[in-house]
């Protein structure tokens, strides 16, 4: 059966799940941050910086900065660095609040978007409420593209987050998931990884499910070796670009990419296959 042509491309890139790494930062007034890859942040966010060890000051002595975009790369923060530097320096994501709830299920109000999906797993530091919120927790609802819940217990949370200390990093997270339209055809998915600090390497799973709801992994081959199919996990390495080509005949509909290991690559993933003829 010939393969009649490209029924569908999309693409989806997972923001890192640790840390992101700094570059280089300026000496000024408002020291000026730029990045290794596109941060995607928005004027009036608020990071946590993990790690600045070469600036001075440095910039975790105050870790929640608002910045003020300056270009897909670069960002500034209020911070008066008399030395240039910040080459060892990184930031996460830092959580605004965590209220006073009536129920189980604690909103987390973060700095930036957070980029989560119901099902993800985070590890929160420093959490500062009651019942604290320390350690990993499960993404059970997602409020906005910046607060989201979390179930821990069956209490309430009786005293607020901490609004200085508070930060997570993502454990366990999905991409969004592709469609192919219940069509039977191969596929291929082109992962692309640029390295942020260490360690630089993460652990991927290719899943496939038939409802959207139960997922397994998906046979794939590398184009080195087209005809051999593997399930096994990934391990994705920085800077690398890598196409798996995914096999037909299979008893899929959607896909999805899961990332773990707590991560400090952002990914990017474009999905596609071929409709047979």
């Amino acid at each position: 059966m010939a393969l009649d042509g490209l029924l569908l491309a999309r693409g989806s890139v997972i923001r890192s799940g640790g840390a992101t790494a700094i570059v280089s930062g300026s000496a000024d007034v408002a020291t000026v941050i730029t990045t290794l890859q596109p941060h995607g942040l928005t004027s009036g966010d608020t990071v946590f910086f993990t790690a600045s060890t070469t600036s001075n000051p440095a910039l975790t002595a105050s870790p929640q900065q608002v910045v003020t975009v300056l270009t897909p790369t670069t960002f500034s923060v209020p911070v008066d660095c008399h030395l240039a530097g910040a080459t060892a320096g990184a930031y996460g994501y830092a959580i605004l609040s965590t209220p006073t709830t009536p129920g189980a299920a604690p909103l987390i109000n973060c700095g930036r978007a957070h980029g989560l999906r119901v099902g993800d797993t985070v590890t929160i530091v420093a959490s500062g409420s009651t019942p604290s919120l320390d350690g990993a927790q499960v993404v059970t609802a997602v409020d906005s593209p910046t607060a989201f819940r979390v179930l821990t217990s069956a209490a309430p949370t009786t005293v607020a987050g901490s609004t200085t200390a508070a930060h997570f990093t993502k454990t366990t997270y999905y991409s969004d998931v592709f469609d192919r339209a219940k069509t039977s055809g191969a596929g291929g998915l082109v992962i692309t990884s640029v390295s942020g600090t260490a360690p630089v390497t993460t652990l991927m799973d290719i899943q496939g499910s038939v409802d959207g709801t139960a997922w397994y992994n998906l046979p794939y081959a590398l184009v080195a070796t087209p005809t051999t199919f593997v399930v096994s996990q990934v391990t994705i390495v920085a800077g690398t670009t890598t196409t798996y080509l995914l096999q037909s005949g299979q008893a899929w509909r959607f896909a999805r990419l899961k990332l773990g290991s707590n991560t400090n690559l952002d990914v990017s993933a474009i999905a596609a296959h071929l409709l047979p003829s």
